[in-house]
């Protein structure tokens, strides 16, 4: 069980870096969460995981975290730090039974095509951080799109 934390975090710590490099040097959010988004999917395939088996935990990560980041953004630019804080955990425990039921329906639908998801540890968590990138990255590039920016400092 240790080696395989070991792993994990050995696979989220260029998340991490990455995405403090990115705030550092004030590159727009959006498209690089969505390249970081390959890191967890490429931990996976080295792994030796099946990535079908991680399709309920990536749907779970992409609406749960692609929905936070709305209020999260919301409240950071009407109540700033405060705000975007609030947003985050308000909006994660909210976000949190939606995308539940999703992945939930998603994993059920698999099971009756005779496809079992994953619950072993590295499939399970490599696949909610990539869905998470994915699902955040997505909303900050639309956001962006549409002009919303972070404000830094």
């Amino acid at each position: 069980m240790v080696r395989k934390g070991i792993y994990v975090g050995l696979v989220a710590l260029p998340v991490a870096l990455l995405g403090f490099y990115t705030l550092e040097r004030r590159i727009p959010l959006g498209p690089i969460v969505l390249g970081i988004s390959l890191v967890p999917l490429f931990g996976m395939i080295l792994a030796k995981r099946p990535l079908l088996g991680a399709v309920p935990d990536m749907v779970f990560g992409a609406i749960d975290t692609g929905l936070l980041t709305i209020p999260a953004i919301w409240g950071g630019m009407v109540f700033g730090t405060a705000g975007a804080i609030a947003g985050g955990v308000i909006g994660d425990a909210v976000t949190d039974a939606v995308a539940g039921f999703f992945e939930g329906s998603v994993a059920q639908w698999l099971k009756s095509r005779g496809i079992e998801a994953s619950r072993e540890p590295i499939t399970t968590s490599l696949g909610k951080m990539c869905g998470c990138l994915l699902g955040s990255g997505v909303v900050l590039s639309i956001a962006l799109m549409f002009g919303i920016k972070p404000r830094f400092g």
